[in-house]
């Protein structure tokens, strides 16, 4: 499944940098398509679409690469190429302005200046968010875990806690995120299982809370092993 998507997205990069480096496609371009005709000239005659289609190889590529380095068992070379993936992003938007027509720009590129600010803030606040770690409180009943993809569960729905010194084998993160050994959200397992994580880091033992109903399993940890097991043992102290 990952391999899919991966190829999908190398692919329809590909795709997309072709059409807009050889076939006259640079109404792709966010920011070309809202400006003038007399701009858009501008900009075509500078070679725009040259400039973005070759930077959407490059991120086909870079993309390819994380993915191939970590089947050969690189350590979170997917993560990193993801993060070199958004760096060459921010570094092709500022390198981009040189396209921009001399005088002062329309409204209608002003605006779409204004809409691209907005909406890599935007993404920079949800990745710092989701990144955050999880909250675990133990209340009298029930634990509470917030933030992103946060969630709630009574003790006695639990049917097992167990320690584990060894994450199963993930295949696919289908809601969630990853940068590097922090794993939070929605993940599918190798076993065609789906469970909801809460990692902090890679450091064992990582805690496995299952439940007597079909509800997903939980696997979370601590900020380092002692506070994990800890954490372990006053969880099994509550069940009943």
């Amino acid at each position: 499944m990952e391999t899919f998507v991966v190829g999908f997205i190398v692919i329809m990069l590909a795709v997309l940098a072709t059409i807009i480096r050889f076939f006259g496609g640079e109404m792709l371009i966010s920011g070309y398509n809202t400006s003038s005709p007399e701009e858009r000239a501008y900009m075509k005659e500078k070679g725009i679409g040259r400039f973005v289609g070759n930077y959407m190889y490059g991120l086909a590529a870079i993309i390819l690469a994380g993915f191939l380095l970590k089947k050969a068992g690189v350590p979170y070379a997917q993560d990193i190429s993801w993060v070199v993936f958004i760096v060459v992003i921010l570094a092709m938007v500022i390198r981009a302005r040189r396209f921009a027509p001399p005088g002062p720009p329309s409204p209608q590129r002003r605006r779409s200046l204004w809409l691209s600010l907005v909406i890599v803030v935007v993404v920079a606040v949800l990745v710092a968010w989701n990144a955050l770690p999880a909250g675990i409180e133990l209340e009298d009943s029930h634990a509470v875990i917030s933030g992103a993809y946060g969630t709630s569960f009574k003790y006695a729905e639990i049917e097992q806690v167990q320690l584990l010194e060894e994450l199963p084998e993930i295949s696919l993160r289908t809601n969630g995120v990853s940068l590097g050994p922090i794993n939070k959200g929605n993940f599918k397992l190798e076993d065609g299982g789906s469970v909801l994580m809460f990692l902090r880091n890679g450091k064992p033992p990582f805690i496995l809370i299952t439940f007597d109903s079909d509800r997903k399993p939980i696997i979370l940890n601590s900020g380092d092993p002692a506070s994990t097991k800890q954490l372990y043992q006053e969880l099994t102290a509550r069940l009943p």
